[in-house]
């Protein structure tokens, strides 16, 4: 417990790329709720994930929800993409049920509400998808509400212009990964001057602690999406990888305690 504690603080102060490597909560706490729910999220943030990443997608009219999947078909009780319903019909979805019975009647969230109950102690990493409009209005409500400190936007190149033509000042993780070519995707990570870049699995292992490194030297913190098994997480972690993004929190987090020791 004493060891949870001293590493959710070092969490906090971790300012540099780096620093330490940490876990980040894929879709919130996924393997214990709903995935993009307010549930899951709220348990991501009881166990101190340092970040938490989240899908952000806009309806037919034009309100911001959180989904991963173009369609709410997987994760609700309802058919049809996200872009040609309506927020009233989404809102009235199941988004639980499919997980477990006692999410009976979890709602999908807004924007808002998710920021809402996320503290500033924890990064948001949030994922922009391909609904017209998101990246310049969800910079919007992060500015508005005050988020900008520990939010971040993971998204096109296209879409961070968008996003900087009005608040400037968003940081930015560059998901335009260049395909299976991780050295011209820290290239280009590095040349745009973004202060993310999200590494997959499928872009593999060997000289990732040379590109890690020399990303960190260019003041860019290092994401890394893929990783679900133990002897893979502690890998990421002697490579010096700054934010795994995990769908079994408790199995990262553990890990990690354990590797700091």
């Amino acid at each position: 417990m004493l060891l949870t504690i001293l590493l959710s603080l070092v969490a906090v102060t971790a300012n540099n790329p780096g620093d330490l490597t940490q876990a980040c909560a894929h879709r919130g706490d996924q393997a214990c709720a709903p995935e993009n729910t307010l549930a899951a999220f709220r348990l991501a943030v009881e166990k101190k994930a340092p970040m938490i990443e989240f899908d952000v997608q806009a309806t037919k009219d034009g309100q911001l929800v959180i989904m991963h999947d173009s369609t709410v078909d997987r994760t609700t009780d309802g058919k049809g993409k996200v872009v040609e319903l309506s927020f009233d019909e989404i809102r009235a979805l199941d988004a639980g049920s499919w997980f477990n019975e006692s999410f009976k009647g979890e709602q999908v969230p807004t924007l808002e509400e998710t920021l809402e109950i996320i503290p500033e102690s924890i990064l948001c990493n949030v994922h922009l998808k391909n609904s017209p409009g998101v990246a310049l209005n969800t910079a919007r409500v992060i500015k508005r509400m005050g988020k900008l400190k520990h939010c971040f936007l993971a998204c096109t190149i296209k879409q961070a212009e968008e996003a900087h033509a009005e608040v400037p000042e968003i940081k930015i993780c560059n998901m335009d990964r260049q395909g299976a070519n991780r050295e011209s995707y820290a290239e280009q990570t590095i040349e745009l001057k973004a202060d993310y870049i999200q590494i997959h699995l499928g872009q593999g292992l060997t000289g990732l602690k040379e590109d890690v490194d020399r990303l960190h030297a260019a003041g860019v913190w290092v994401n890394f999406f893929g990783a679900q098994k133990e002897p893979l997480i502690q890998s990421l972690a002697e490579a010096g990888v700054d934010y795994i993004l995990t769908d079994d929190l408790d199995l990262c987090q553990r890990v990690l305690e354990e590797y700091a020791k």
